[in-house]
């Protein structure tokens, strides 16, 4: 296939790589993400703040501060004990 027209290039770039997949639909909103959060009282604290001044929010994300020593597969069950329950 020669890529003569902008609609045959992305065609081609598809039948490269596959086609292009819809992302879900909670994440075309709102979402809040920060380092730093040292427990899920703050986390919560955030919320909260969306919560009582009437703003949207879709996704609350906790950095990498939930893990042990920020080490995969570790949770921190001294900081964040109460994450299952706040989830």
């Amino acid at each position: 296939m020669q890529a003569t027209t902008p609609d045959k290039v992305v065609a081609l770039y598809h039948t490269l790589i596959g086609s292009p997949v819809l992302i879900p639909q909670w994440a075309l909103g709102w979402n809040q993400c920060k380092w730093g959060y040292k427990t899920v009282e703050d986390i919560e604290a955030v919320v909260k703040g969306y919560e009582d001044n009437n703003i949207p929010l879709d996704v609350q994300w906790s950095d990498i501060d939930y893990l042990r020593d920020y080490r995969n597969f570790e949770y921190d069950w001294d900081n964040y004990w109460s994450l299952p329950e706040f989830v």
